[in-house]
């Protein structure tokens, strides 16, 4: 039997175009520089999550919405952020790297939310209270009832990092944040979606705080391969 043998195997000169292969020779067109606003995706992502355009912020990882908010809404030097350990590493060092105290919590022996200790570590300069739903590294989501008391207890802002939250059988905060002003909710495209390699993070609170954040970001965070990947990705799932 003969084998199949393809115009390219039996072509041995040089060529950059194959008109019988019906091929694009031109590479995809990276000359331009991204949309700073990512309106095609926030449009997508705002239909996926159930929220407004207006109350998302993506940015290179959902560290940099972490970085970000810490830079935004404390003052070096003065102010604090609340942290219930064991949990996600970046929250402690973004509040370093910006010269914010932290006010370390303890967890419950089940690792779940502990009142009393969060309410022993906040004091007047305690800007941010960090939680993590479902907490990294334990894996448990955290109770709804004591987020609640956190949210209606403490006036700083409050943030649920639900980054493993598509691998839970609980819905998302998000529905919370007309309820709540000073919530902010991160999630990503890493962990259930699968996409890593993006850079893609999100973070879903009001559109006053979301403005606050677009102000001082970068002009480009969120490069254009990055936008069109997710954007094709979101869409295929959405499709199924």
């Amino acid at each position: 039997m003969k084998p199949y043998s393809s115009a390219r195997d039996d072509f041995q000169g040089n060529a950059s175009v194959f008109l019988d292969a019906n091929e694009n020779p031109f590479p995809a067109l990276y000359n331009r520089y991204p949309d700073p606003h990512q309106r095609k995706l926030k449009e997508k992502i705002a239909g996926l999550k159930k929220v407004s355009t207006d109350q998302i912020f993506l940015g290179n990882g959902s560290d940099e919405a972490i970085d970000l908010i810490i830079r935004a809404f404390c003052i070096p030097g003065k102010d604090n952020v609340v942290i219930p350990q064991p949990t996600y590493g970046m929250y402690s060092v973004s509040a370093e790297i910006n010269d914010i105290e932290i006010k370390s919590a303890s967890l419950t022996t089940d690792f779940d939310i502990d009142i009393d200790s969060i309410q022993k570590a906040v004091d007047a300069n305690s800007k941010i209270i960090f939680l993590c739903s479902p907490n990294n590294p334990s894996g448990n989501l955290l109770s709804l009832d004591r987020i609640r008391t956190v949210l209606n207890t403490f006036e700083g802002l409050v943030i649920v990092d639900e980054a493993y939250i598509d691998f839970a059988d609980q819905p998302s905060l998000t529905t919370w944040l007309s309820e709540y002003p000073h919530l902010l909710i991160l999630q990503t495209l890493s962990k259930a979606w699968g996409l890593a390699a993006l850079r893609l993070g999100m973070c879903f609170a009001s559109k006053e705080i979301i403005a606050v954040l677009n102000k001082i970001k970068p002009p480009y965070n969120i490069n254009e391969a990055t936008q069109q990947l997710a954007l094709d990705h979101l869409t295929h799932v959405m499709q199924k």
